[in-house]
């Protein structure tokens, strides 16, 4: 049974939860496991639960007794809803099904996104059996920037500006069906680095990474034909040595199988496997 968690009822449960948010086999993404966000982090970000309008956290119960929590959020205007914690400590098929009735009921219209450690394979398994889609399968990689020397840049990669952004969007445009369209990126580009590898003035590559004062992350990559090792590498580096001139103490990069060779010999340690599943509600 879901119901909605009180803030009375907070402290009670939040290390029963927080024990569960770190076995990545009992809950969702984002992970708390990658040795970069803690407790301190999981508590305050739960508590914003109860001060924003457009997120909840529904209390998981079976046998009259607590099992788990699910902290949700959506975007209105975007039909968006996702979940910020998915700790179950046990029937995460039920809490899937309940959860995603739930959803259905008042989020009508909506997309509806869950992602998992490759750990949790009952949650996998009750997202295929439930007719979820697989959107993505990577590899979550973290790069610990206090080890970070910064590299002299690869004089091939140019900032994005408004002035060139039409040859970041061509790229970009291969993949549009991500929330951080083109259109959104070009509304809010102080908030990212956005990077073009263009060798012989042709653009080859292209990066999209969140700037953060403690943590940053590489959103994607793109490239004009195919996996390109040397754009990867000289791309990556570039947006390195900017989150440490930010004073960023580390970089998430959610790699595929094609440049999780190239994450890993460039210094990145894997955290485990992410799985991304997605429904129309």
């Amino acid at each position: 049974m879901l119901t909605p968690l009180k803030r009375e009822d907070f402290d009670r449960y939040i290390d029963f939860i927080y024990a569960l948010a770190m076995d990545p086999a009992r809950s969702g993404y984002p992970t708390y496991t990658d040795g970069i966000k803690t407790r301190a982090d999981f508590v305050e970000r739960s508590l914003r639960a109860f001060e924003r309008e457009n997120e909840d956290i529904l209390l998981y119960e079976r046998d009259g007794r607590a099992a788990g929590w699910i902290h949700y959020y959506y975007l209105a205007e975007d039909k968006y809803l996702d979940t910020c914690s998915f700790c179950i400590a046990e029937g995460m098929d039920d809490a899937i099904g309940e959860f995603t009735a739930f959803a259905r009921e008042h989020f009508s219209g909506y997309e509806l996104y869950l992602g998992f450690p490759g750990e949790n394979t009952q949650a996998i398994a009750a997202l295929e059996a439930g007719g979820f889609t697989c959107i993505e399968r990577d590899f979550n990689d973290v790069f610990d920037l206090e080890r970070w020397e910064p590299r002299w840049p690869d004089p091939d990669v140019v900032p994005v500006t408004r002035e060139n952004f039409h040859l970041f969007r061509a790229l970009h445009a291969q993949d549009e069906g991500m929330y951080w369209n083109s259109d959104r990126l070009l509304a809010d580009m102080d908030e990212w680095r956005l990077l073009l590898y263009e060798p012989h003035g042709v653009p080859a590559g292209a990066l999209q990474a969140r700037k953060d004062s403690k943590m940053g992350e590489i959103f994607a990559l793109f490239f004009a034909s195919g996996y390109d090792a040397k754009a990867y590498r000289a791309l990556v580096t570039a947006a390195l040595n900017g989150a440490k001139a930010d004073g960023s103490e580390s970089m998430t990069f959610f790699n595929d199988s094609e440049s999780q060779p190239d994450a890993l010999a460039m210094g990145f340690r894997c955290v485990g496997e992410y799985v991304c599943y997605k429904t129309s509600l």
